[in-house]
């Protein structure tokens, strides 16, 4: 049996905010084992497993895996410059883990990375080719994953492919994202923010989501995608958004204090690559900060 004639899929950080999305597509066409180090509950085709991903054996997973899926990491940039070693251990050593697992079963790799990779881009939009300047010790951990990644997929011939995600935002979105920062304060007398000019390259988790199943999918030997949408917008301008839609007039408080170590002024993503795999964002980004201003409002805001 090759690894494309399985039906079983490794999905790590199950329960995160990609992950738990992720899930609803995944479990209509696979068996999913999913790795938290958290307990999480079994249901249809799902099975949780509380494991951190760096002590995970492979005599622990069944040896019918179609694919690992790796989105489990810290991502929170602030955390990672507290405690750089807990987020090199995870982001760096989780993930060689993960390959070492991926080799003994045979399994395609899906490695979910950054745009924070490039730092500060030299040419817009970003190429997959362009030149890897980290500036944070999360997106130096990121990279060394990446690493670690090719140097599988030479060494052993694997399938392995990087996606590079861009500024992700939508419903259950952690509370360390810009976006989830704005639609937490905008119901209190202002909100918090550093840098209101630096542009993002902001794309829906919908389109995230299909964009990893297209990767998972159609894609052979070593690859790197962008995911992102080609277009970007000031943190101002996303402030304008939700306060339109959210009907509150909640004034901005730009604090010094705030700004990001070696903020990047402009981040704009070239998604041609993973276009020509049949992909593309749906979702405008006045339609995605609705349906996520929804959720908050209903669950987060009281």
């Amino acid at each position: 049996m090759t690894y494309r004639d399985k039906k079983q899929v490794l999905l790590t950080g199950s329960i995160g905010f990609i992950g738990s999305n992720f899930l609803k597509k995944l479990t209509t066409k696979y068996n999913v084992i999913g790795i938290n180090n958290v307990q999480d509950i079994k249901s249809h085709n799902y099975h949780p497993i509380k494991k951190n991903i760096n002590k995970l054996k492979s005599n622990e997973i069944p040896n019918d895996l179609y694919s690992i899926l790796h989105l489990a990491a810290i991502t929170d940039t602030n955390f990672c410059e507290q405690y750089p070693q807990k987020c090199f251990d995870t982001n760096v050593c989780g993930t060689q883990n993960l390959l070492e697992i991926a080799r003994k079963k045979d399994s395609k790799f899906v490695y979910v990375s950054t745009s924070h990779v490039y730092g500060a881009p030299n040419n817009l939009p970003i190429l997959e080719e362009d030149p890897k300047k980290p500036l944070s010790m999360y997106a130096t951990t990121k990279l060394a994953g990446e690493i670690s990644c090719l140097g599988y997929g030479n060494s052993y011939g694997m399938d392995v492919s990087i996606a590079r995600l861009f500024s992700v935002y939508g419903p259950k979105s952690p509370p360390h994202l810009v976006t989830s920062r704005i639609m937490s304060q905008i119901k209190g007398n202002f909100i918090n923010l550093g840098n209101l000019y630096s542009e993002r390259d902001f794309i829906f988790i919908d389109d995230v989501i299909s964009a990893l199943d297209i990767i998972l999918r159609k894609t052979h030997g070593y690859n790197e995608y962008n995911v992102g949408t080609g277009k970007s917008y000031s943190i101002q301008k996303i402030y304008e958004i939700i306060k339109k839609l959210s009907k509150h007039q909640t004034p901005i408080k730009s604090s010094n204090r705030l700004f990001r170590k070696n903020d990047v002024k402009k981040i704009v993503c070239n998604p041609t690559k993973l276009k020509k795999l049949g992909w593309k964002p749906k979702t405008s980004i006045y339609s995605g900060l609705q349906q996520t201003w929804e959720w908050f409002d209903r669950n987060l805001i009281t």
